[in-house]
């Protein structure tokens, strides 16, 4: 039986971790007691989902809300619930609707607290909402599953961990910290974790791989202090990559900043549907799902089923075509035959039918894949290329990772590379989570992921700061919007690192200080206005209203977060000795 002592040390102070993985299109949880992960770490419990024939341990990322807005149905009930609205022609452009609405957060610079989104029927609503919605019904649906199975469980037994990409910027993961404590979710109860880190986790936890090396032995076993991995974690709507180098102490260093990109499982739903389209034109499509919602969800959920069973050895995929899409075909184009529909695509000749069948060719379904594997691979191929940081292995996790065709394009390109995919590498990022719940400093080092420093405004120097930044306070000439660094991008830096710097305060009339910071994508920026830096949040902090007539100076601090990688940031007046931060720091309001 495995040990949970791996040179990390646990977290002692709640009797049960429980992990929320919020997919783009596919969410679950899973938990474990600190009993059971002491004696047999990878005793992880689930919920099972049934959507009719799929039987899933997550559930799709669909939420309907009545039209008070109060919760209706989340998950495949949610998207049944609907469809069964529109075919009865009840009230249902009063309720929202929402489906795979996550990627709104991604390199979102423009997000804010309250940032709407709009529903099925173009209904706009604050995205805040709708995500903590989602989250508290997870929650609850969580603890009701704890109940069961532990009795006399309390609500701050447990800790939680919301999984997050690595790629995404701090306003996003800010968001979704404010959704979940938004949902239910006291503060001191949540962590939030990377997602490509804690499929990591996971495969360090792991006996035995799908795939080994050639001498058989398990990445576990393979992977001794120094050996250097790529974790590439393919899920929904994102690809997600971080660099990892195994400790000695059992602890994993991040070597690289995370990379990544829009591209995930569901681009190739959205080119199935395109391939639809093509065959029986937009406007057919668009009525079909207006009209036989419950219809178009069956078709998407067995192209799921297609998509997972394929693989490079398939044949002619032949998927059953509701008939309610038939004859909606035919009577838009004025035809007795869908043949005579297919004569008038591009697929003329090569796609057939037989009864209620649409007979797909195995290149045609398989050129479904290849712009969104092409794009992964290439993005992948350049970091390899600049050599910019080096590794032996490659990790694949995600729901996506299990498809036969990415998995055999990995291993045809990275020949060099030895490639993993867990068993149940859609569930690792969630295994994993419940595993960095119980052990959150087995995290030994982070990259920073941008340059993070302050406005200030040094004395002016003739030669050096240019005439255009030249201001005068209190009759001293000096330059403002000057950059100052506190951690520059690429820098190793440990979780809880801390960094303070003293600042006068120089417009002594003003009652508040706005206390800014700033990143770049470069190493050394100059000015907070060049085109590379970006405001993070501020600060706002009052100043003492009765002052002596010494110099008022503040202390800034960031410290980078011990457990959760977020970045914190604290003010200090250094009069009154008064401290600020928490609520004072906003990432989200602009």
């Amino acid at each position: 039986m495995a040990s949970a002592s791996i040179g990390v040390v646990p977290r002692q102070h709640r009797l049960f971790v429980a992990a929320i993985d919020f997919g783009t299109t596919y969410s679950g949880y899973a938990f474990s007691s600190k009993d059971d992960w002491e004696k047999e770490p990878l005793k992880i419990f689930f919920n099972n989902w049934n959507a009719g024939n799929l039987l899933s341990r997550k559930a799709s990322t669909t939420l309907l809300l009545k039209p008070d807005k109060s919760l209706s149905s989340f998950g495949y009930d949610a998207e049944t619930k609907y469809a069964d609205m529109i075919e009865d022609k009840e009230n249902f452009e009063d309720y929202y609707y929402f489906h795979c609405f996550k990627m709104l957060l991604h390199n979102n610079k423009k997000l804010r607290r309250d940032t709407e989104i709009k529903d099925a029927t173009g209904k706009p609503l604050k995205a805040m909402h709708v995500f903590s919605q989602s989250i508290k019904f997870l929650r609850q649906k969580l603890f009701e599953s704890l109940e069961e199975k532990f009795t006399d469980i309390q609500k701050d037994d447990i800790h939680y961990v919301l999984t997050v990409p690595a790629i995404w910027d701090d306003n996003a993961k800010q968001f979704m910290r404010e959704a979940a404590v938004k949902a239910g979710i006291l503060e001191k109860q949540l962590s939030l974790a990377l997602e490509p880190e804690t499929a990591s986790i996971y495969c360090q936890q792991l006996q035995q791989t799908r795939q080994t090396d050639e001498g058989g032995a398990s990445f576990l076993d393979v992977a001794e202090t120094g050996t250097r991995f790529m974790v590439v974690d393919l899920g929904g709507g994102t690809t997600d990559i971080t660099f990892q180098e195994r400790c000695i102490d059992g602890k994993l260093r991040e070597i690289h900043r995370p990379m990544g990109g829009p591209w995930g499982g569901r681009n190739i739903n959205e080119a199935f549907f395109a391939f639809i389209e093509e065959i029986f034109k937009k406007d057919v499509l668009d009525e079909f799902k207006k009209i036989y919602m419950d219809d178009y969800l069956h078709m998407e959920r067995q192209f799921e089923t297609k998509k997972r069973a394929f693989t490079s050895e398939s044949g002619v995929v032949k998927m059953t075509f509701p008939l309610s899409l038939i004859e909606l075909a035919k009577n838009i184009w004025k035809t007795d035959s869908v043949d005579e529909i297919i004569k008038n695509s591009k697929y003329a000749g090569k796609v057939k039918t037989e009864t209620q069948k649409l007979h797909i060719p195995k290149d045609i379904f398989i050129s479904l894949f290849l712009p969104t594997v092409d794009k992964i691979i290439a993005h992948i191929q350049k970091i390899v290329e600049d050599n910019s940081v080096s590794f032996d292995y490659i990790l694949l996790v995600g729901g996506f990772a299990e498809c036969n065709i990415v998995q055999k394009r990995f291993d045809d390109t990275f020949n060099d590379k030895k490639v993993i995919i867990p068993e149940e590498a859609g569930l690792a990022v969630l295994k994993g989570a419940v595993l960095y719940g119980h052990m959150p400093q087995i995290i030994a080092t982070r990259v920073a992921r941008h340059t993070y420093g302050i406005e200030s405004y040094p004395k002016f120097v003739d030669g050096k700061h240019p005439v255009s930044k030249r201001v005068v306070i209190d009759g001293v000439a000096r330059c403002k919007d000057v950059f100052f660094k506190y951690v520059t991008i690429g820098q190793e830096i440990t979780p809880g690192y801390k960094l303070s710097q003293d600042f006068q305060v120089l417009k002594l009339e003003n009652n508040t200080l706005e206390c800014t910071i700033f990143a770049s994508w470069e190493k050394n920026p100059k000015f907070i206005t060049d085109e590379s830096c970006f405001k993070l949040g501020t600060l706002t902090v009052p100043l003492p209203q009765q002052r002596s007539s010494e110099l008022l100076k503040i202390e800034e601090t960031m410290v980078f977060g011990e457990t959760d990688h977020e970045l914190h940031f604290f003010v200090r007046d250094k009069i009154n000795n008064r401290t600020y931060d928490g609520d004072f720091f906003n990432l989200l309001d602009k």
